[in-house]
This record gives structure tokens, C-alpha cells and sequence, in this order.
């Protein structure tokens, strides 16, 4: 991704903000500061820009010790260890995420930040490997133009993947990797995991658990999950089972005021129990409806890869749709 130039507005002030706020954009040479105050004279205004605009020429200030400055580059490139399962541990805060396949090592990539602080820092043992971000992971009360983009490749090599997340936008490509374990935590989120060709092992565990958020998961039965747990806030998730599925699955959805969508393809074994006092619930497809069961007759050949699942929601929307 390009760089982005810092975003610098033009110098104003504007008086009589209801309520006797006041507010004011205060720029100087190469600093740029912006406040807004509900309630203040125009002497501790001054006295709050003067302590903040003490940044270094050609930054620009986003929040009081939090400084934007030049687009840099983290590079990754890390080979291949002695272990025979590997833990890879990613945390960052807000920006953006790209997670696939394609590294020849165990993982590489690149890193493009312009808060000097948020430099990622990489640590690495004999079976586990860690990129987190620097710095403070958050802003409050102010914006500026912040470059946070994360694109990571990894390889085939058996690990377990965990990754934490502010709010972010995040793209990940699992297809074809060796995951064992996987764990995704995030805010306010838009996220998409698609799983394009099969996991060649065994997920046994795959937990997703993330606030306001808009998430899809696709192409799950080729993860190869054992277990599947999922929880969310108020957001729209969707989980498709596409793909290939070769062993039975668990699946524990719970979900606050917001959109559930399961998609399942045709022929797919499913049994679906509703735990909660839901009512809004659609089923498309050939469903056999019994008390809050909603269940897919196995087809020729798929007996014993049947997918139970457990829908934990009072109130929101429920959508079954088996195509």
C-alpha cells in the first residue's frame, strides 16, 4: 500500500459553539493540533495548545504524545524452526490487517506505520513466535491520519495461530495452511476469513470473539474444525460451511442484539438448536423443523460428518439457509 500524506486542515478558529464551548485548529510550521473543548476560557485553550504543539518539525500531533510522521517499514522474514507445531501470536490495534499463505519460511512480511512508537517488535523462542505492536494501542478524543497496515504471509509448517485486534479492518486467506489451533479476538471490527482449500491437519479448536462487528467466515468445512466457538455483540456475522467436510464438527454461536446468518451447501448434514428466546428465525432450504431443532438429513456417503450446532441468542435475527 502507498503511504499517505498526513492530513493538515487549514488554520481556524470558530467561537460560540453551543452551550459557551469553544473551538479552535491552531497551526504553526510543520505542527498541526486540533482541540475541542465543551466548556473553556480562550487562556486555558492557549495553554493546552502551547503544551501540546511541543512536537518536532515536520510531525504532526494526533493526540498529546502520539506524533505522525513519516510512512517506515517493519520487514519480516523469519525461516523455518526446529519445532514440530509452532505458536504465532500477532497483536495490534487499529488499522488494517492481511493474513494468507506464501511465505517459504515459517512467516514474512511487512509492516507500514507512521507513528514512530507503533514500531512492531518481533520475538522469537524455539516453538513460538511473536509481532506486537509498539506503543500505545489507542487514541482518545483525537484523529489524524494514521498509517497502521499489517500484511503477513505464512507457511505451510503445523502451528497455532492466535491474533489480537482493535478496531480494524482484517483479511484473512487460511487456505491450505496446517492450522492446529486457531484463536481471533477483535473490537469494533470488519473482518472477512475465508478458508479456500482444505486445512491438511486437524483444527480442533477455531474461537472467534469479537464486539460491534461485521464478520464472514467462509469455506469452514474445509478448516477441518472440531470445535467451533463464536461469540459476538451487536454486529451481522455470517458463517458458511462451505468446502469439504470430512469429520464431524461442533459449532457454539453466541450472539447479542444483531444478525446470524448460517450457509450451508447442499447435502451438507446439519442439526441447528436455537438455546435463548429467539423468534425471529428463517429457514430456507430443506429444513425439518422440530420444538427449536432445525435439521439437514445427511445425503449418500456423508453419515458421521454431521455438524451439531448450538445458537445461544434472545433476541436479533437467525437466518438458515441451506442452498
Amino acid at each position: 500500500m502507498d503511504a499517505q500524506e498526513p492530513w493538515r486542515p487549514r488554520g481556524r478558529r470558530v467561537a460560540g459553539e453551543r452551550g459557551g464551548g469553544l473551538r479552535a485548529r491552531l497551526t504553526s510550521p510543520g505542527r498541526v493540533v486540533r482541540l475541542t473543548l465543551a466548556s473553556a476560557t480562550s487562556a486555558t485553550l492557549v495553554v493546552l495548545a502551547l503544551a501540546c504543539l511541543a512536537v518536532p518539525l515536520g510531525a504532526t500531533m494526533v493526540g498529546c504524545g502520539v506524533e505522525v510522521g513519516p510512512t517506515q517499514q517493519f520487514v519480516i522474514e523469519e525461516p523455518l524452526g526446529g519445532a514440530g507445531v509452532t505458536d504465532i501470536v500477532i497483536k495490534m490495534g487499529a488499522g488494517s490487517l492481511t493474513v494468507g499463505p506464501g511465505a517459504s519460511g515459517l512467516i514474512s512480511g511487512v509492516v507500514r506505520y507512521n507513528v514512530a512508537e507503533w514500531k512492531p517488535e518481533l520475538t522469537r523462542s524455539t516453538s513460538r513466535l511473536s509481532i506486537k505492536q509498539g506503543g500505545p494501542k489507542g487514541l482518545t478524543g483525537w484523529s489524524g491520519d494514521i498509517v497502521n497496515h499489517w500484511d503477513l504471509r505464512l507457511g505451510k509448517a503445523p502451528m497455532r495461530l492466535e491474533v489480537e485486534a482493535g478496531a480494524y479492518e482484517g483479511e484473512y486467506e487460511l487456505g491450505g495452511l496446517t492450522l492446529q489451533s486457531l484463536r481471533i479476538k477483535d473490537g469494533a471490527a470488519k473482518t472477512e476469513v475465508t478458508f479456500s482449500e482444505p486445512n491438511p491437519g486437524r483444527l480442533e479448536v477455531f474461537r472467534y470473539e469479537t464486539g460491534a462487528s461485521s464478520v464472514a467466515l467462509k469455506g469452514l468445512a474445509n478448516a477441518n474444525f472440531a470445535l467451533l466457538e463464536f461469540k459476538g455483540g451487536a454486529g451481522s456475522y455470517t458463517l458458511d460451511f462451505g468446502g469439504e467436510l470430512r469429520s464431524a464438527g461442533r459449532v457454539r454461536i453466541e450472539a447479542g442484539v444483531g444478525k446470524v446468518r448460517l450457509v450451508f451447501p447442499a447435502g451438507t448434514p446439519a442439526r441447528v438448536t436455537v438455546d435463548g428466546s429467539l423468534n425471529d428465525i428463517s429457514a430456507e432450504g430443506p429444513w425439518v423443523k422440530k420444538d427449536k431443532t432445525y435439521s439437514i438429513e445427511a445425503t449418500a456417503g456423508r453419515a458421521g460428518s454431521n455438524l451439531d450446532i448450538v445458537v445461544k441468542m434472545s433476541v436479533g435475527k437467525l437466518e438458515l439457509v441451506a442452498q
